[in-house]
C-alpha cells in the first residue's frame, strides 16, 4: 500500500467536513488517529510477548474497541463518543488516579490535540481507511512509513516559513553513520522535528551494537529529543514507538531555547548531538536573553549553536546541518565560530549542493562535524557533487544515501587525526592560521575547481570514450549471455505475474538503452534470480532424473518435523496445488523448507553478552557478517573455546546456509565455505542445514531470489523490529529442479551476476568521466 496515497485519500475525506479548516487542522486530526492506531498495533505485540501487559488506556477507549470494526460506531454516536469520552478521559490520564509513564505520554499527546471534524460519518470513513491500509504488523508498511512525514510536511505549505524542513533520509543516515553513536552513548536532537536523526541513531545502535535483550533495553535511556511544535512532536513520539522505544517520554514538547543557557547542568551533557536546527526563522522576543550577551541573536540557528557547544560532553561528537550564512556571517556568528575553533575540533565540513531541501527551501547547506575538547588545527572541506545527470534535486529526484559512498571511503578515523585523508578534486584542507587570517570566514570555495577546468578537454573526451567502450563491451557480453541462456523462451513463455514473453523480447532488443545505471543493473540482477527459480534460465533435459527421486531420499524420513521441541511430533505439511506460487517445468517439485533441512535453528547470545568477546578465539558470526556474496569476517567477533563448546546448538558447519532473521539485513544469506573450521551464530541469524549436501548451492540461490524475499516480507512479525520465527521459516515454499539442472542454474547465475557486478563498476567510471567532461566544457 502506498502510504502517501493513503494520507492523500484521508485528507480528501476531511475536506468534505465543515469543521476542518485548512491543511494544518487536517494534519493535526490525522496525527492523533495515527498515534492511537499505531499504539494499538504495538500493544498487540506487547501482549503477545507479555501476557501480564496492561494498557494505560481504558479498555473502551482503545482503538481496537471503538475504531477497528468498520461497522462500529458512526454518525452522531461516534462524534459524541470522541468529544465527550475519548478526548476528555485521555486528556486527564494520571490526574486523578496513577498511570504508567506511557499513560503520561498519551495524556501529553491528547493535551495538544483536537477533534476538528463535525461529521461522524466522515470520521468513520477516515478511521476505516486507516484501519484498512495501515498495519504496523506488516513489514512493507513499516518500511515505507517514514514517507508519511515528508507527505505531511509537503501538505503543510507554511512549514518553510518557520524554518522547518524535512531532513532527507540520505542526510540523517550519513550524519549518524559518521558520528557512530555507541550503545551506551547518549544522543540528543534539541530540535528533533519528527525524529529523523533519533530514529537513525536507534537503527544504527541496533545494527552495530545490540547483541542481547539487555542491550536492546539500554537504548531507551540514551535517546533524547525536544520539539516545541505540537504536530512534529506528535509525529516524533509516534516515530519512537515505531522504532521500539516502549515509553517515549524522553521526546519532550518544549522550546529548548527557552531555558537559560546557564541552567543546563553538568548532568545534562550528551555524548552525541545530531541536529538540523531551524534556520531562516527568528525566535520570539526575549528568548535571546537566555544566552550570554556575546551570543545573543534573534536567529534560531545561532542560538542553537551556542546551546550545542554548552551541552556536548568533553570528547563528545556533533553533526549539525547549517546554512551557508553561518559560515560567512559576522557579529554573533564570528564569535560562535571563534569559540568553536578554539575549544572544539571542527574537523570536517561537507558542503552540500543546492536543492537538498527542495521543495521547502533553496538555501544552500553544510554538514559540520566537530568534537569537544581539543582545538582545531585544520578543517577538511568536502564538496558533495550532484550525481551524474543531475542539475538539481527535486521531489522526484531527491538526494540518495549511496551518493555519500565517496565521502565514507575518504573519511578515515579521528583517532589518528584523519591521517589517511588525501586532497582530491572534491576534498581540500585549510589550516587554522589561514582561517584566523580570514576573520573566521568558513565560506571557503573548492581550490581545485579552476585547476580542473584547465585540463585538456580532448584528453577528458578520450578518457570518457575509453570508459564508455568498456561499458559497451561488458553490456554486450551480459546481453549475449542472457539471450543465449533463454533461447527458445523469449517469445513464447509466460514470465512471472502473468507478464507476457513479449516483454522479455523488448528487454533483449533494447538492452543497451535500458541498463545504463547501477540501479537498473540491480533490477537486472533480481530478474536473473527470478528467471532461475522460474526454470527459465537454462534448458530442461528430458533425460534428467526428476527432482522427486532426489527428494524421496528424505521425504519419508519420520524425523522430518516442524515446530519446537514440545514433545509433539508435527509432520511436514504437504505443498498443495493451491499453495504453489506458479507453475514450474516438468521434473520440478515444490517443497517446504522444513522438509529438506535437517536443522533450522537460530543462534543465541553467549553468556556475558558482548563482555564475552575476546581478541582471538572462535568466530562468533553476527548479521553484519552475513552477505549474499559470502561471509565478511573483517569485523567478526570472537568467543573463548569453552563458551563455543557450551553453545553446541549454535555451532556452524561447512555447507550451512546462514540466513538473517531480524533487523535491516533480514533476508540476507551466506553459504558457509567447505574449508570452514568452527564458529557460532548470534540470535539474529538462523542456520539452515540441508538434508542433502548436493542441494546447498541451489537453495542458497533460491533464498536470495525475489520469490523468497517476498515471502520474507510477508512473514515478518513485530512492529519495532522485524523478525522471522522458526516456524514461519520452516513453512517457506521453495522449488526444487532435477539435480543436474540445479548445477547448471547455479553456474549460469554466477556467470551473469559476475557480469552485472563488472558492469556496475564500469558504469560508475564512465559516469564520472562523463560528468568531468561536461563540467569542463560548460565552465
Amino acid at each position: 500500500m502506498n502510504i502517501a496515497r493513503t494520507v492523500k485519500a484521508v485528507q480528501e475525506i476531511m475536506r468534505q467536513d465543515v469543521g476542518v479548516d485548512g491543511d494544518a487542522q487536517r494534519l493535526g486530526q490525522l496525527v492523533w488517529m495515527l498515534f492511537l492506531k499505531i499504539l494499538d498495533d504495538k500493544e498487540f505485540e506487547s501482549e503477545a510477548f507479555d501476557p501480564a501487559y496492561e494498557s494505560p488506556i481504558p479498555e473502551k477507549l482503545r482503538w481496537r474497541n471503538w475504531a477497528a470494526n468498520d461497522e462500529g460506531l458512526t454518525g452522531d454516536a461516534l462524534k459524541q463518543f470522541i468529544d465527550t469520552e475519548l478526548f476528555v478521559e485521555l486528556q486527564s490520564l494520571g490526574l486523578e488516579t496513577p498511570t504508567s509513564p506511557l499513560g503520561l505520554v498519551v495524556r501529553g499527546m491528547f493535551t495538544d490535540s483536537f477533534n476538528y471534524m463535525k461529521s461522524g460519518q466522515l470520521i468513520r470513513q477516515v478511521v476505516n481507511r486507516l484501519q484498512q491500509d495501515i498495519d504496523m504488523n506488516h513489514s512493507r508498511t513499516r518500511h515505507t512509513f517514514g514517507d508519511i512525514y515528508e507527505q505531511l510536511l509537503r501538505s503543510l505549505q507554511s512549514a518553510g516559513n518557520a524554518g522547518e524542513f524535512y531532513t532527507p533520509r540520505a542526510v540523517t543516515d550519513f550524519v549518524i553513520d559518521r558520528l557512530d553513536p555507541k550503545l551506551q552513548e547518549t544522543v540528543i536532537d534539541p530540535a528533533c522535528g519528527t525524529g529523523g536523526f533519533l530514529s537513525g541513531a536507534i537503527e544504527h545502535k541496533r545494527a552495530h551494537y545490540v547483541h542481547t535483550a539487555e542491550d536492546e533495553s539500554a537504548i531507551d535511556a540514551t535517546i533524547t529529543g525536544i520539539e516545541k511544535k505540537p504536530l512534529p512532536h506528535a509525529l516524533a513520539t509516534t516515530n519512537m514507538i515505531l522504532h521500539g522505544i516502549e515509553v517515549p517520554s524522553q521526546i519532550r514538547r518544549d522550546n529548548t531555547l527557552a531555558k537559560p543557557l546557564i541552567s543546563w547542568g553538568r548532568d545534562e551533557r550528551f555524548d552525541v548531538i545530531a541536529a538540523n536546527p531551524p534556520f531562516g526563522g527568528t525566535e520570539e522576543l526575549g528568548v535571546e536573553n537566555n544566552f550570554p550577551a556575546e551570543y545573543r541573536s534573534r536567529e534560531t540557528a545561532d542560538l542553537f549553536m551556542a546551546l550545542f557547544m554548552k551541552i556536548l560532553k568533553p570528547g563528545g561528537r556533533a553533526g549539525i546541518v547549517l546554512p551557508d550564512g553561518f559560515l560567512f556571517g559576522e557579529g554573533v556568528k564570528t564569535r560562535l565560530k571563534e569559540r568553536l575553533l578554539e575549544e572544539f575540533n571542527l574537523h570536517t565540513i561537507v558542503r552540500l549542493p543546492n536543492g537538498v531541501f527542495n521543495p521547502y527551501t533553496g538555501i544552500k547547506t553544510n554538514l559540520l562535524f566537530f568534537t569537544k575538547g581539543t582545538p582545531t588545527r585544520e578543517v577538511w572541506f568536502y564538496e558533495h557533487p550532484y550525481p551524474s545527470g543531475y542539475k538539481n534535486y527535486s521531489r522526484t529526484r531527491p538526494m540518495r544515501s549511496e551518493e555519500f559512498e565517496p565521502e565514507r571511503a575518504w573519511w578515515g578515523t579521528e583517532d589518528d587525526g584523519f591521517a589517511a585523508r588525501v586532497e582530491t578534486e572534491q576534498a581540500w584542507r585549510v589550516s587554522i592560521e589561514d582561517i584566523r587570517a580570514r576573520g573566521y570566514n568558513l565560506d571557503i570555495r573548492n581550490p581545485h575547481t579552476s585547476a580542473t577546468a584547465k585540463r585538456d578537454p580532448h584528453d577528458l573526451l578520450a578518457e570518457y570514450r575509453t570508459a564508455a567502450a568498456a561499458v559497451e563491451s561488458t553490456r554486450g557480453q551480459l546481453r549475449y549471455a542472457l539471450v543465449e541462456a533463454t533461447t527458445g523462451s523469449i517469445s513464447d513463455r509466460q514470465q512471472n505475474n502473468g507478464t507476457p514473453g513479449e516483454n522479455w523480447q523488448l528487454l533483449a532488443e533494447h538492452f543497451d538503452m535500458l541498463f545504463t545505471t547501477r540501479s537498473s543493473v540491480d533490477s537486472l540482477e533480481k530478474k536473473v534470480l527470478q528467471l532461475a527459480v522460474l526454470g527459465k534460465l537454462v534448458p530442461q533435459l528430458e533425460s534428467e532424473e526428476p527432482a522427486f527421486k532426489q527428494l524421496s531420499q528424505i521425504r519419508n524420513d519420520p524425523a522430518r518435523t516442524l515446530g519446537r521441541n514440545t514433545g509433539k511430533t508435527k509432520v511436514v505439511e504437504a505443498v498443495l496445488n493451491g499453495d504453489r506460487p506458479y507453475a514450474t517445468p516438468a521434473g520440478w517439485e515444490w517443497v517446504r523448507l522444513g522438509a529438506i533441512t535437517s536443522k533450522i535453528g537460530s543462534g543465541s547470545t553467549p553468556t556475558g553478552g558482548k563482555n564475552a568477546y575476546v581478541t582471538s578465539g572462535v568466530p562468533f558470526l553476527r548479521s553484519q557478517n552475513v552477505w549474499n556474496d559470502g561471509l565478511r569476517l573483517d569485523d567478526v567477533a570472537f568467543i573463548p573455546p569453552e563458551i563455543h563448546e557450551r553453545m553446541s546448538g549454535t555451532q556452524v558447519q561447512p555447507g550451512d546456509i546462514l540466513f538473517n532473521i531480524t533487523g535491516a539485513s533480514i533476508g540476507r544469506s551466506s553459504l558457509v565455505p567447505e574449508d570452514w573450521e568452527s564458529g557460532n551464530v548470534s540470535q539474529h541469524v538462523s542456520i539452515l542445514r540441508m538434508s542433502l549436501p548436493s542441494m546447498r548451492p541451489f537453495i542458497h540461490l533460491v533464498m536470495q531470489s525475489p520469490l523468497v524475499q517476498a515471502a520474507v516480507q510477508e512473514a515478518q512479525v513485530g512492529i519495532s523490529r522485524e523478525g522471522l520465527s522458526k516456524s514461519r521459516l520452516e513453512r517457506f515454499i521453495v522449488p526444487v529442479p532435477p539435480l543436474a539442472e540445479q548445477e547448471r542454474i547455479v553456474v549460469k547465475v554466477k556467470e551473469l551476476l559476475a557480469l552485472c557486478a563488472d558492469l556496475k563498476v564500469k558504469l560508475s567510471v564512465s559516469h564520472a568521466a562523463q560528468a568531468h567532461l561536461a563540467e569542463v566544457l560548460t565552465a
